[in-house]
């Protein structure tokens, strides 16, 4: 009987813990990029994936050096990039963001840049939340000439001024870039 109450006690912790835990896949910022693995064997891979739960331990690190930083971080629930170095450019990635495009455009992302050139291609993407005022979603894709491919969402309450600070922080490609194209 002992060994039942332990039992309990730790299947309602679980329980409530379970209930506690949001599923970040139905966060209206959330991008589902499909299925990447084909382009996993290329030649370097890197994969970056932060919930709320590491965002706010990095929010915390950062507090004293960076408070613009810690603001944002402690308004995103994920940030997850993948990034694909090719042998030169990939058809069939481009083919991947044209299809992405479409899904997300016709899901109400707003759309805010797009170049394409003869061997490369970018996409940025909002998403507005409810009040039709906050940014909660943030989706690039891009496809350089030299064949570095790159899917990244962040999730969450977003300040546009400070996510070229992110991209930079957390090395991820092309956001960077973004307040030069805002």
């Amino acid at each position: 009987m002992k060994n039942l109450k332990k039992y309990l006690v730790l299947a309602f912790a679980l329980s409530a813990f379970a209930l506690n835990a949001q599923d970040v896949t139905k966060e209206p910022g959330y991008v589902d990029f499909g299925d990447l693995t084909k382009f996993e064997s290329s030649k370097g891979v890197t994969e970056v994936f932060l919930e709320e739960d590491l965002l706010s331990v990095v929010a915390d690190l950062t507090a004293e050096s960076d408070p613009a930083l810690t603001e944002l971080l402690k308004g995103l629930k994920l940030v997850k990039a993948n990034v694909y170095k090719m042998d030169g450019y990939n058809a069939e990635l481009d083919k991947k963001i044209t299809e992405i495009d479409k899904k997300l455009t016709s899901a109400n992302w707003k759309r805010i840049v797009k170049t394409k050139e003869e061997k490369e291609t970018a996409t940025v993407y909002i998403k507005f939340g409810a009040n039709k005022k906050d940014i909660v979603g943030l989706a690039v894709m891009a496809i350089e000439e030299d064949g570095e491919a790159a899917f990244v969402n962040i999730v969450g309450r977003i300040d546009m001024k400070a996510i070229g600070k992110l991209g930079k922080n957390l090395n991820i490609p092309n956001l960077d870039k973004l307040k030069d194209e805002m």
